[in-house]
């Protein structure tokens, strides 16, 4: 009879263990990557946090975990984003991977996380441990042709060229600005980012104001002369930081096809100007989850306040009667004598995020709020549509 075990990768093990399961399950294999070049793509691991599942002591499992600081309704919160959740084909159907992802969700709360995010391989798996799903990205394509007309435009500004190695730390700075505005916004360690510096493998366009004034600035490549331009982040402050980037993509009507840009749900790019014929496809969606109730103080609320016992399988500390409450704008958490109504972890999530209806709750088994208590959990915490924005 075989024994299993699930424990903590000590650094001198991680490059063989996750190298192997990692490649395995998301590269196209054989060969392995070389450990060098692995580890110099992996360089930040030793902020990771990694777990295995050991099979008579071989390794059958792997799954990790990056801090990542989270803007959830105008408050920042560390959190674990789960990366790297893999299975040898040996190991396979056995409920390695759950246990493996208990195991790191307490860790997580050990380490004093309030959230955690991932992108899943399945759904429906990831619900069940507690997270909930976020609105899909979107993946547009058009011909650059039909902007043509701005290039007869005076917006008032330009836009500014650079390989992103020279101005990474404007980039920084910028995204800084997005991560305090937009809901859902993650961002992993200055380490991790630097390491998209030290790749140097995109442009960065920046597009200033006549006064030299940031207004937008986006990530891209250039596959080849006649070939897409694929933007990987598109950001602007207003519409004429909007315009600019747009007219940076007329000014490539003779050398590529197609553009390419990942934009968040709320985005409409249909509308941005005449004759674009977009094509949208949506994106894999990520999740997210609460790790510590008691650590979600400080969000931006609506009015109201009601209390509800909350039920969480995988993370039991969190097993409680709670009154949820909004002080001066502010989302407070604080321990109840009693509760009006039934929570799982999935609802609590649901609710900070803006994902889903208090009112689907019960078709979910999510719990069982009357409607008086529905109408003021939607007040307090109105539906929105969280852009994650890491990638991983």
């Amino acid at each position: 009879m075989s024994t299993s075990t699930v424990r903590q990768l000590q650094p001198a093990e991680i490059p063989e263990i996750v190298r192997f399961l990692t490649s395995y399950a998301f590269r196209a294999t054989p060969p392995l990557p070389e450990k060098a070049v692995w580890q110099k793509d992996f360089s930040y691991l030793d902020e990771a946090t990694i777990f295995a599942a050991f099979e008579d002591g071989k390794p059958v499992a792997s799954a990790s975990s990056s801090l990542i600081q989270q803007n959830i309704r105008g408050h920042f919160y560390h959190g674990g984003g789960v990366w790297g959740v893999t299975t040898h084909p040996a190991g396979r159907r056995k409920g390695y991977a759950r246990t493996m992802l208990a195991s790191l969700l307490a860790r997580m709360n050990e380490d004093g996380n309030a959230i955690s995010v991932l992108y899943p391989f399945r759904e429906s798996f990831y619900t069940r441990l507690g997270y909930t799903t976020f609105s899909q990205p979107k993946l547009v394509r058009f011909s650059p042709i039909a902007l043509q007309p701005l290039l007869k435009k005076d917006l008032g500004g330009e836009v500014e060229m650079l390989e992103i190695a020279q101005g990474f730390e404007l980039y920084a700075d910028y995204l800084h600005r997005q991560h305090s505005t937009i809901h859902g916004f993650g961002r992993f360690s200055a380490k991790v980012e630097r390491n998209l510096r030290e790749r140097n493998a995109h442009w960065l366009a920046i597009a200033r104001s006549t006064d030299g004034e940031i207004k937008g600035m986006m990530l891209y490549k250039i596959k080849g002369n006649g070939d897409d331009l694929q933007v990987t982040h598109f950001w602007y402050d207003d519409i004429q930081g909007r315009y600019l980037l747009l007219e940076w993509f007329a000014r490539h009507i003779d050398h590529v096809k197609e553009v390419e840009i990942r934009l968040p749900s709320f985005e409409r790019p249909e509308t941005w100007w005449p004759d674009m014929n977009v094509q949208t496809t949506s994106l894999e969606a990520p999740l997210g989850r609460v790790i510590n109730i008691t650590r979600l103080n400080g969000m931006q609320t609506g009015p109201g306040r009601f209390t509800a016992h909350v039920s969480d399988e995988y993370c039991p500390w969190n097993n409680g009667d709670y009154l949820f409450e909004t002080i001066d704008g502010r989302l407070q958490i604080s321990s109840s004598q009693s509760a009006e109504c039934e929570l799982s972890i999935q609802a609590v999530a649901s609710l900070i995020y803006g994902t889903n209806e208090p009112a689907t709750f019960s078709l979910r088994d999510w719990g069982n709020p009357s409607a008086e208590l529905q109408a003021t959990m939607q007040h307090m915490f109105p539906l929105l549509q969280p852009f994650l924005h890491e990638v991983f």
